[in-house]
């Protein structure tokens, strides 16, 4: 390889310089350090003079030539001719920019969804610059994309770490972050209707197809769908300059059910917060407080996310209750449209010709009026009387029996006959003195 004159010296690694070349260079000193030293050879040995190379990092460039041994040549008078040496040149080495480290709350912040409306959200560097830029948390942000109803801007808080069918480290930005912006020139009830509910409901249904329409609101639905990994909306964020007003309480009062709602003033009348139902308890006062608690604020990110999960169960509840009387009308319809329909006229056409017949031959039947009307009797009146009398004999007969022989086996006792005997001859005289 041919030397470049306009390299640096210091980018040369020399092949073979004699002791005398160097002596003659200006400024060059005989190093003093024992491991200098030992670096030094006679004119008669090769040489070889390490030089020093700019630190470029963990990577470094290698030549094959840097471990080929060393060529011998004869000893030479003319040093000037020697003086054109061979060399290396090892190319400078262009870094890319680093990557910005993540902090411990971009690490564990989640996906982040936010819908901005409102007169604000026409204005795209307002958006980001209220929300990323100059935040700490934030490590890439992508460009805004178009869509149906707005614009989308992503955004990362970390990296995902990949790596390549050669084992080689690729780090690509994870895009937890999503802003979506619905730019219209009116915030009312017909944009809410047709951009902005549509946009909320959309991972609803995702979401729904996943759960058994069986299990129940509970506490662990909850927990589930509140996760940092839910594909929910986490937030809306209404961008006003202007004061409160009534044509505002239309469209919140239409998304308050839906999603956590924030309101935002930009002005000196910020600090004025309409008291609506159902609104987000997070009601930040300056733009610093929205993305302290968005991007700083475990507990309030995650009060929001259990806000929104709230929102879609009871969306869920109202859809199942609208679902079941759906399907018991479309029941009703179907077996309303199955069942035969009467038709009068073709009745009369079909029986009128047998109508006189059929009076005719009814009337030749014998009246029921007319027939003698049989007497009945109670089976058990008579009956059912003697029978069970007769059949009372029998126990009684037994019962008789049994009294008699009981009463001849006690007379059979001599003490029980005197007593008879003394009773009878008592009742006499007693019977005696009262006549």
């Amino acid at each position: 390889m041919e030397s470049n004159p306009s390299i640096s010296i210091s980018t040369i690694r020399t092949l073979h310089v004699p002791q005398e070349v160097l002596e003659n260079i200006p400024g060059h000193s005989q190093p003093s350090s024992p491991r200098s030293s030992a670096l030094a050879t006679s004119p008669n040995s090769p040489s070889e003079s390490v030089s020093s190379l700019p630190s470029v990092g963990s990577s470094f460039f290698f030549s094959s030539a840097a471990a080929s041994p060393p060529r011998f040549q004869p000893q030479s008078n003319h040093y000037a001719r020697d003086s054109s040496t061979q060399g290396l040149i090892i190319p400078s080495l262009t870094l890319p920019a680093p990557l910005r480290c993540p902090t411990p709350f971009g690490k564990t912040l989640g996906d982040l969804r936010l819908l901005v409306v409102g007169n604000g959200a026409d204005d795209r560097e307002l958006v980001s610059n209220i929300l990323l830029d100059d935040n700490e948390d934030v490590v890439d942000i992508s460009g805004w994309e178009d869509f149906e109803y707005g614009s989308i801007l992503r955004a990362s808080t970390d990296w995902i770490e990949h790596r390549d069918a050669h084992g080689l480290e690729k780090f690509e930005p994870a895009k937890n972050v999503e802003i979506i912006s619905i730019a219209r020139h009116e915030f009312d009830d017909n944009l809410t209707k047709s951009s902005i509910l549509p946009v909320i409901q959309s991972p609803f249904h995702s979401v729904s197809e996943l759960i058994d329409p069986r299990c129940q609101a509970s506490a662990a639905l909850a927990n589930l769908i509140a996760s940092p990994w839910s594909p929910l909306h986490t937030a809306l964020i209404i961008l006003s300059s202007s004061g409160p007003s009534t044509s505002e309480d239309g469209p919140i009062d239409l998304l308050t059910p839906h999603i956590p709602v924030i309101l935002m003033r930009r002005g000196p009348d910020h600090t004025h917060f309409p008291s609506r139902p159902h609104m987000s308890s997070f009601r930040p006062r300056s733009t610093a407080a929205l993305r302290n608690g968005l991007f700083r604020s475990p507990e309030t990110l995650s009060s929001l996310r259990f806000e929104a999960a709230e929102r879609f169960l009871r969306w869920r509840e109202v859809e199942c209750a609208v679902e079941g009387i759906n399907a018991s009308h479309r029941e009703t319809v179907s077996l309303s449209s199955n069942a035969p329909l009467w038709n009068k006229a073709k009745w009369e056409a079909e029986w009128e010709s047998r109508l006189s017949q059929d009076v005719a031959i009814s009337c030749e039947r014998e009246d029921p009026v007319r027939v003698p009307e049989q007497q009945c009797f109670d089976p058990l009146h008579l009956s059912s009387l003697i029978s069970f009398s007769l059949c009372l004999l029998d126990p009684a007969t037994t019962l008789l029996s049994r009294s008699v022989s009981t009463f001849v086996d006690k007379l059979a006792d001599s003490q029980v006959r005197i007593a008879m005997v003394g009773s009878l001859c008592l009742g006499i005289g007693i019977g005696m003195m009262m006549r």
